[in-house]
């Protein structure tokens, strides 16, 4: 890797250390669902890291703090008076090893006052909440599995010249209680229904824009009903996601980032952790960057949810905005995102299913799962669920690391090369690409070409390992990311940009595919994107008939995403190139089906329209997307921040 790689992951931590100290995890439990021996002071788990690799949230958090800075500096002489305490961080209780259906309370405190939970809220006092959750299990069966929590500092103003509360520090108590009192307001709306069978692509819903084929975060979560949630995202924020699903009710395992030196002091406030949410951490040794999947798995009585959003777990995100001290919002939505959902009955047997019988899609899920590192408990519950309707869809990811042949056929690029394959979407005469994404690497021939073969279920040894551009793909591919005017004209304006990053360096180099950019306008009037989405459309080689299929997931254009050869090559001593992903992805490939083709009008040779999409998504950006031209795009260290 080059110096220029590790540019951005520097100006990332440089900015969030200037937005908030707070970001430190003094108060974060560590717990995983280990086996019983190993549920003690767990070593193997390590603070959130501030390092990315060509992503969009790196670049969003040197936006923010830009921002932020300024405005403390402009807000200090006429802010008034602070409602807020100065933030504090609570020195952490000690750790407890949960298992699936059970956490034993803890030893009682040696301090007469209540101790603040990881995450800050106060009154979690954890014997109380051991003898409430009996209670509950004598009413039913729970079925679910959790891992840790988060802290909280006091309220800062954010780029929307609103208040937020910063992730991951001490709350003052006027903002705990108001965080307590939101967790007492959850909607119950009766037995959570399985509602998307088949599975389902929609976007997140978008404050002051009419809803259409969207859906909200507390739709998605159902968390009436929700036993046991597995949560991963490269960023939390914790008091809004606490606002939506009760760590009280539900137990939480958040998968987190986390690398370098901050592992150190996480595991020495590890053993002195205690709180219900158990928070794990995949490997992220040597050059692995980013813990960047996102997804969720939500346990129910009836059914597993599994999620896969585009979006964190931030209410901005979620198509939220700031609220008043009332409650309430006023500022439109400036971020979307999309998420592929599907619900999986509990089998029939109530039984435990095997590896061998699953689906692609379960096996793939599976090997994530297990490659993360997390317990073999949520590893077994997920064979208690029913993937026979999942036949017809592929889970894709990047894992972290480098990957030589057998395993290097299953992640980065070769994985999806063998979703392609395993759906029988090979074999094409003929293949357009649209890809929107809200981050842009250093792309160049040599990846569009192997990123292209591999969309085809084509790529092999020779294409990956190749060097030089093959002319025909940049005629084919269209990358959808905003020029700089439709960021300062969008509802939050520059000091929303952060979430979309394009380095000036890698846009003006050389070989970067210039031509294959287009603007990303959203249908939604002055909304800006979040979103990971690559539509492709083809005809067969055989018989020429027409095929579709849509990725949605955490990747974005770049060879951190997915992955890039590495080693000594094909020559007699290196053996076969190994695949190197530099990030933790994660996604889902849905194909259009195939009824849908009937209505459509083909002219000889030509690949099917954009419109076959309609009834598998809702397609979020005007197509066809301006080209750049000599226009400027949106880059993230913008002087409009």
């Amino acid at each position: 890797m080059t110096f220029s790689d590790y540019d951005e992951e520097l100006e990332r931590a440089i900015a969030l250390s200037l937005q908030q100290d707070s970001t430190k995890q003094s108060n974060r439990e560590v717990i995983d669902l280990e086996s019983p021996e190993d549920r003690v002071s767990h070593p193997n788990h390590e603070v959130i890291n501030i390092e990315d690799s060509e992503d969009e949230d790196l670049r969003r958090a040197i936006a923010m703090s830009l921002r932020e800075v300024k405005q403390d500096g402009d807000d200090a002489q006429s802010a008034g008076p602070s409602n807020v305490d100065n933030a504090t961080i609570a020195k952490p209780p000690n750790l407890v090893p949960p298992d699936l259906d059970y956490v034993e309370a803890a030893a009682p405190s040696s301090s007469s006052q209540p101790s603040k939970s990881a995450f800050g809220l106060p009154g979690l006092d954890r014997k109380a909440m051991e003898q409430e959750r009996l209670a509950r299990l004598a009413k039913r069966k729970r079925s679910g599995s959790p891992e840790t929590a988060p802290n909280k500092t006091a309220r800062k103003k954010d780029y929307f010249g609103g208040y937020h509360e910063p992730r991951m520090a001490a709350l003052s108590k006027k903002v705990v209680d108001g965080a307590v009192d939101a967790l007492g307001k959850l909607p119950v709306t009766g037995l959570s229904p399985i509602q998307y069978p088949q599975g389902t692509i929609k976007r997140t819903w978008a404050f002051k824009h009419p809803r259409t084929n969207d859906i909200k975060i507390e739709e998605v979560l159902q968390a009436d009903t929700c036993t046991t949630a597995v949560l991963s995202a490269f960023e939390f924020d914790d008091t809004w996601l606490f606002s939506k699903l009760d760590p009280r009710k539900t137990k939480q395992i958040w998968v987190m980032n986390a690398k370098g030196e901050h592992q150190v002091e996480f595991r020495r406030q590890a053993a002195e952790s205690n709180t219900p949410i158990v928070i794990h951490f995949p490997n992220m040794k040597g050059q692995i960057q980013s813990m960047h999947s996102k997804f969720m798995l939500l346990f129910h009585p009836t059914h597993l949810r599994m999620a896969v959003p585009t979006a964190n777990f931030t209410y901005v995100d979620w198509g939220e905005t700031p609220k008043d001290r009332n409650g309430q919002m006023h500022q439109g939505a400036v971020m979307e995102n999309s998420v592929f959902i599907i619900d999986l009955p509990r089998r029939s047997d109530n039984g435990v299913g095997q590896k061998d019988d699953l689906t692609f899609f379960g096996k793939e899920l599976l090997y994530f799962i297990e490659a993360l590192g997390l317990s073999k408990p949520v590893c077994d519950s997920l064979l208690k669920f029913d993937y026979s309707a999942t036949k017809h869809i592929a889970f894709v990811h990047s894992i972290g690391g480098s990957h030589k042949p057998p395993e290097r056929e299953r992640t980065g690029l070769l994985g999806l090369r063998r979703a392609v394959q395993a759906l029988d979407l090979n074999n094409v005469k003929a293949i357009q690409l649209d890809y929107a994404a809200s981050s842009i690497g250093h792309l160049n021939d040599r990846f569009l070409s192997q990123f292209y073969h591999a969309a085809a279920g084509t790529v092999t040894d020779s294409i990956i390992t190749t060097e030089g551009p093959l002319p025909y793909v940049r005629d084919n591919i269209r990358i959808y990311f905003p020029l700089h005017n439709t960021v300062i004209n969008s509802t939050g304006g520059s000091a929303c940009g952060g979430t979309n990053t394009l380095s000036p360096s890698y846009y003006n180099a050389e070989d970067f595919p210039k031509q294959c950019m287009r603007d990303y306008t959203s249908t939604r009037p002055g909304v800006l994107s979040h979103n990971k989405l690559l539509l492709v459309r083809g005809l067969r080689t055989e018989d020429r008939k027409p095929f579709a299929w849509a990725y949605v997931g955490s990747a974005n254009v770049s060879e951190s995403a997915w992955g890039k050869r590495t080693g000594a090559g094909l020559g007699p001593r290196g053996g076969p190139p190994k695949i190197h992903c530099r990030n933790w992805e994660c996604g889902v490939l849905v194909p259009v089906q195939e009824e849908v083709f009937r209505y459509v009008q083909l002219e000889d040779g030509n690949v099917p329209g954009m419109e076959v999409f309609k009834g598998t998504l809702e397609l979020p950006f005007q197509y066809p997307g301006e080209p750049y031209g000599t226009k400027r795009p949106w880059f993230f260290r913008s002087m409009d921040y």
